[in-house]
């Protein structure tokens, strides 16, 4: 007599995680740049009309705001002009200052930013570049080549052709001179190693 297997009691399922929310990384403040021209003119048309105490529509003001604008002469579009120029200078100078007095940790954190963001699609975000990190030393050809376009015996040659001279001189070189180089860059290269370890540490 065949016998009927019963089935066996389905499993319940183990309730399913909720995914934890992507943490946002803070962006580290940084001077922002300065207003165009073009919205200087639109940001002093807008306090116009709130001063005015008329009832204020941003897409129809940005209209009448955008015809006025075409209506400039050279002249005076030419002062809002200069003051975004004068902002911009600014703004460049304080990026700059900025720049320097940032931390490595800083520095870490708005690139893993920044790289989060790439990943989202987002373009025209490339890192930040410390200009205070240590900087990987010349190898020995590049030292050799920085020598001889120092000397001035190849400024009368193109950049391409220095480059093929450069390389042609250090073919011909001869080797305890080849092995002063590399014996620079070793001493170069190991003050880097320490400077890097230092840097990173602060990360």
């Amino acid at each position: 007599m065949t016998k009927i297997k019963a089935d066996k009691p389905a499993k319940a399922e183990k309730p399913k995680k909720a995914l934890k929310p992507e943490k946002k990384i803070k962006a580290v403040p940084l001077p922002k740049r300065p207003s165009t021209s073009w919205n200087l003119f639109f940001r002093e048309h807008m306090e116009k009309v709130k001063a005015s105490g008329k009832t204020v529509v941003p897409t129809v003001e940005g209209a009448i705001a955008a015809a006025r604008w075409k209506e400039l002469t050279p002249e005076e579009k030419q002062v809002y002009q200069d003051k975004y120029k004068a902002n911009f200078e600014e703004f460049k100078q304080a990026r700059s200052d900025r720049l320097q007095e940032m931390t490595p940790a800083e520095y870490k954190q708005e690139n893993l930013r920044r790289a989060a963001l790439r990943e989202k699609g987002r373009k025209g975000l490339p890192n930040l570049k410390d200009p205070n990190a240590p900087k990987r030393p010349l190898s020995n050809f590049f030292l050799f080549a920085k020598d001889q376009r120092e000397s001035g015996k190849y400024a009368h040659l193109s950049l391409k052709e220095q480059a093929k001279s450069f390389a042609d001189a250090w073919q011909s070189l001869a080797e305890g001179e080849k092995a002063r180089y590399t014996e620079i860059n070793r001493v170069a290269m190991e003050a880097y190693k320490i400077e890097k370890a230092n840097y990173d540490a602060q990360t």
